[in-house]
């Protein structure tokens, strides 16, 4: 009888504990519920009282929360992975608590007008969470098309695919991201214009810089870039004001040809060439006369050398003491003669008040015509309103760049005609003329010819624009251009392209 009460009251311990862990099974768990404007914790009741999660509006970073999602009990609704995130619930406090803010930032945004990106007059407010503490904005970079949208309104850095492939610029301060200046950047084997990003922590560039040109020296060492000269740096760089379509700190277009002035020494007793480095070459502006110094009579072995390498001219003060005289670059080679006899000379000033030569000329051939005049070479510039029979070049001190013109034999094309609505070859062949490395070519007719648009003569090839169009063809052997040979290959020209498609 004993053992029977102690079972009973045994089981009925158990079942009492059995309850107790049922009731704690079902005990619901806590969400904030509604716009978030109520942030106490409330049980999930009715359709959600076994719910296991909590949800609420995601928080987008530079965005903010999405709009239109409430806090609630239960999952996030199917399709909403971009607007909703969820947790796991818990029965003692909730945990779709509103996420921590951090302070607020603006950027500027852009908008695709007329092909290119402008600034829109209303900032971008951008969000972010505490835990962010970077300040960034993005705007298009160099090479945005038509086809790239800009992140976010301008909010936060740029994706590392497009800052890596230049369709997005960043900064990082607030409202950084106004339209950047353009300048060239970097040694000068680019010279396009690119956009000035924001160093960190500085204020946008509103100048370039480049090298300085220094007379008979040349440009010193500085690179092209964004921002003023360091002011330790002037003498050596130069800056400009900056805007945003095109770069200030252009190549200088100023500078001009070089020369080459004598380079002195005293030895026993007097003044010569140099022996290692008898001539200093000398850079100078377009503007710039080019005139040496060397030593006057009254000079001994305490000469000091006027200017660099005696480049330019004599001071007022040594020309008076005597110690230094002005003088003549080292004179171009230019060949000079007629078709009879050509020879290579020494080029003369030619006369006292006029500049040294520091060109050559000669007659312009034209390839598959010829000659533009009569056969000639020399020294200086091409004579006046002689544009389309000479042409001119560079000279230097120890060869001449006025070669003599070397041609090959000449040969034949047949020449077209348009008559009676069609181009016929006339019976007198033409002759073409060529340079000595030059290969034979004809051109006849394309079948979109007309009167209006081939004029050619038949020596010579078609320019791209005429065989892309058809209004022209061209082969590439002695008098190939023949009636003949055009039908056929107004056949065959067709069916060859056909081919390659």
């Amino acid at each position: 009888m004993k053992v029977f009460i102690a079972l009973c009251l045994l089981c009925i311990t158990v079942c009492k504990g059995d309850e107790s862990e049922d009731s704690e099974e079902k005990k619901p768990i806590k969400c904030i519920q509604g716009d978030g404007t109520d942030k106490t914790a409330k049980d999930c009741t009715g359709d959600f009282a076994e719910a296991t999660q909590c949800s609420q509006p995601k928080f987008v970073e530079f965005t903010g929360l999405s709009t239109g999602v409430p806090y609630a009990c239960g999952p996030c609704p199917e399709n909403t992975a971009t607007t909703c995130e969820a947790c796991t619930g818990k029965t003692d406090a909730a945990c779709n608590t509103p996420k921590a803010t951090g302070a607020d930032y603006k950027c500027h945004d852009y908008e695709l007008k007329d092909g290119k990106f402008e600034m829109k007059e209303e900032l971008t407010t951008c969000k972010r969470l505490a835990t962010t503490t970077t300040t960034k904005c993005n705007m298009p970079g160099d090479v945005a098309d038509e086809n790239y949208m800009v992140k976010k309104k301008g909010c936060g850095g740029c994706p590392y695919k497009d800052r890596t492939a230049m369709r997005c610029a960043e900064c990082d301060r607030a409202e950084c991201n106004k339209k950047p200046i353009k300048c060239i950047q970097g040694d000068g084997s680019d010279l396009t214009a690119k956009q000035c990003v924001p160093e960190s922590g500085k204020s946008p560039p509103v100048k370039c810089h480049q090298a300085k040109f220094i007379e008979y020296t040349g440009l010193t060492d500085q690179e092209f870039g964004c921002g003023p000269c360091d002011q330790s740096e002037t003498a050596k760089c130069q800056d400009c004001e900056g805007n945003t379509n095109t770069a200030c700190n252009t190549e200088l277009d100023t500078i001009g040809r070089d020369f080459q002035c004598t380079n002195y020494e005293h030895k026993d007793g007097k003044f010569v060439a140099k022996k290692d480095k008898p001539k200093v070459t000398c850079k100078r502006l377009k503007t710039t006369n080019p005139i040496c110094n060397k030593p006057g009579e009254e000079s001994g072995d305490d000469y000091a050398v006027e200017t660099v390498g005696h480049c330019g001219k004599c001071s007022d003060d040594s020309k008076a003491q005597k110690k230094c005289e002005d003088s003549d670059p080292v004179p171009i080679i230019c060949q000079v003669g007629d078709g009879t006899s050509v020879k290579n000379a020494t080029c003369e000033r030619p006369s006292d008040d006029a500049e040294m030569p520091i060109k050559c000329h000669q007659t312009k051939f034209i390839q598959y015509v010829g000659l533009a005049g009569e056969l000639n070479y020399g020294c200086g510039k091409c004579p006046a309103n002689s544009e389309t029979t000479c042409q001119e070049c560079y000279g230097n001190t120890d060869k001449s760049c006025n070669t003599k013109i070397e041609t090959n034999d000449d040969y034949e094309c047949y020449d077209y005609e348009y008559k009676e609505d069609k181009f016929v070859a006339k019976k007198e062949m033409i002759t073409c003329k060529r340079l000595k490395h030059t290969a034979p070519k004809c051109n006849m007719p394309g079948k979109n010819a007309t009167s209006a648009n081939y004029k050619n003569n038949g020596c010579g090839g078609c320019t791209a624009e005429e065989q892309k169009a058809v209004t022209c063809t061209e082969c590439g052997s002695v008098a190939c251009n023949g009636a003949y040979v055009a039908a056929i290959t107004a056949i065959i020209l067709p069916l060859v392209r056909l081919t390659l498609l």
